[in-house]
Order: C-alpha cells, then structure tokens, then sequence
C-alpha cells in the first residue's frame, strides 16, 4: 500500500481545479462574445417572402450615428440652453432636422420622452428627506422602463427665482433641444 492510501496529493487537486476553472470562464466568455457578435446593434434584418410580388423591408431602425454634412440647428452659434433667451420658428426648424435625419420621421415609432427634476440643494422640510426623492425617482423609472418611454432627469436645470413647477421650464427647454425627436 501506498503512503497516502491512493488518496490525491494538494498539488494535483489545485491543478485539476484550476483547470476545470480555467475552461469554465473560457467557455462563458466565448459565450457572451458570440452573443454579442450575432445581435450587434449594426446588424440589418432582410425579410423576404413575406407576400408575394413585394420588395423586401430593411428595418435597421433609428440611425443614430447619421449626421448630414449641411448644417442644421444645432449650428446655430445662438441657440442656447439658458431660459433667457426664446426659440424662434420651432416647428420649422424641427421639420428641417427630421427632414436630414429621415430615420427620426414621426409617426414611426412611439417616441415619449417623460421629463422631471429636483432641486440640487437639500430640502428645508424633515418630510422631503433623500430617501423620499429616491422612491419618487424610482417610481418614475419603473414606469417609464415598463410603458417603453425614455426619461430625462435633471437636478442642474431648475430656475432659482421660479416657483413651482415653473421652475422645470428650464428642464423642458432643454429636453426639447437635446431631443427633438421626441413628442
């Protein structure tokens, strides 16, 4: 009989772990890369054979990386983000932009953008504690993540001298400028 009793030594345990480990994480890896490789966001759909005598569809989505070469009004080296100072011919300037992003087109998806914000101090009031904004601004995600909405949140962009809700105007400007594809 042998001296260990045909029992495995530390060294080879360890090694045989390790290389079990070593073949699992290769494996997950390899997994998520083909995942990712095969539903990559670039990817376009043909779908042909739905009805017969029509073309075939490309639905690649919104193509958010287009950016025409002639200028739009984002280059307007007036166009500011400030209250202070009002847009003028939105509607027109709204129309041109869906015009050179064709993508963005109303009516062609549902597109809502759910705005809100809190003031960047703290409240005076014990009752408006941190905790409170917290579960408002989580209740607010949860519905906006299950109605398939998109939501802009700002903490910066409250006016200090408007009371009430006129004090998201700002919030609103901003929205409506930075997004203004959405409805």
């Amino acid at each position: 009989m042998g001296k260990h009793g045909g029992s495995k030594t530390r060294t080879t345990v360890c090694l045989s772990d390790g290389v079990i480990f070593l073949a699992g994480a290769f494996m997950s890896l390899t997994l998520v890369w083909s995942y990712f490789s095969i539903f990559s966001p670039s990817f376009t759909f043909t779908f042909t054979g739905l009805r017969h005598g029509c073309e075939s569809v490309q639905c690649s989505g919104l193509n958010m990386q287009l950016d025409p070469p002639e200028p739009g009004f984002y280059d307007d080296p007036d166009l500011s983000y400030s209250i202070e100072k009002s847009i003028t011919n939105w509607d027109e300037k709204r129309h041109e932009w869906f015009k050179s992003h064709p993508s963005f087109k109303p009516g062609s998806e549902n597109r809502i953008l759910m705005v809100t914000g809190s003031q960047s101090s703290p409240c005076k009031n014990p009752i408006g504690d941190h905790l409170l904004l917290l579960r408002c601004f989580k209740n607010k995600v949860d519905y906006a993540r299950i109605h398939g909405h998109d939501i802009f949140y700002s903490n910066s962009l409250l006016h200090p001298k408007m009371n009430s809700y006129w004090a998201k105007l700002p919030v609103v400007k901003a929205a409506m400028l930075a997004h203004p594809f959405m409805d």
